[in-house]
């Protein structure tokens, strides 16, 4: 009896030790797979002081998030091989980027990475309340803001959810976004072109 308790303290000890070498409340950090992750990872991605960072680089659709409360700013790299969308086309046609079915809004031109881009909103709908109980009113929506830039046979997409249907009095995410598309900068010439 008393060696398995030994046994098991032990063995909590070393799940402790491996959980720790991660680092507080951080995920390890994983190694780049693919040219996709390269081209994200080798890229300017200006975190915001004091978000929580999370960073996927060994998927088909790698992509490096920051969020603070309702907040998420994230830059992904799409259009690689396995990815979910091809084009830049098949992304704004596709549930990511619209609003439960229609088209994503254009509200402006913005300068990223030293070229005039679409900046683009789509809403999709929060739960609020009880989930249980059905509400006979159409569904809130939260807003997210993004941008496509082409890069070689691949594109970034670069977003910006507020996941809440109030807007936050204080703008801080707003001011983050901005200053979020004015520093974000990918690696030229990262990619090869695609072949026609």
């Amino acid at each position: 009896m008393a060696s398995l308790r030994l046994l098991i303290l032990a063995a909590g000890f070393s799940a402790l030790t491996l959980s720790a070498s991660a680092g507080p409340g951080r995920p390890a950090k994983s190694k780049p797979k693919g040219t996709s992750a390269k081209l994200l990872s080798s890229s300017v991605i200006p975190a915001p002081q004091g978000w929580e960072k999370e960073e996927v680089l060994t998927r088909s659709d790698p992509y490096v998030s920051f969020s603070s409360g309702v907040d998420t700013i994230k830059a992904r790299v799409l259009g690689g091989p396995g990815s979910r969308y091809a084009k830049p086309d098949d992304f704004l046609k596709g549930f990511e980027a619209t609003t439960m079915g229609r088209p994503p809004e254009q509200v402006r031109q913005v300068k990223v990475a030293g070229e005039e881009v679409a900046l683009y909103r789509h809403g999709y709908p929060v739960m609020l309340g009880d989930p249980h109980v059905r509400d006979p009113e159409p569904p809130r929506l939260a807003f997210e803001e993004f941008v496509v830039l082409p890069q070689g046979s691949r594109f970034f997409v670069l977003s910006w959810a507020h996941d809440s249907p109030i807007p936050d009095p204080y703008a801080a995410g707003d001011k983050e976004w901005e200053r979020f598309l004015a520093s974000f900068s990918p690696k030229a010439g990262a990619l090869p072109k695609k072949k026609r």
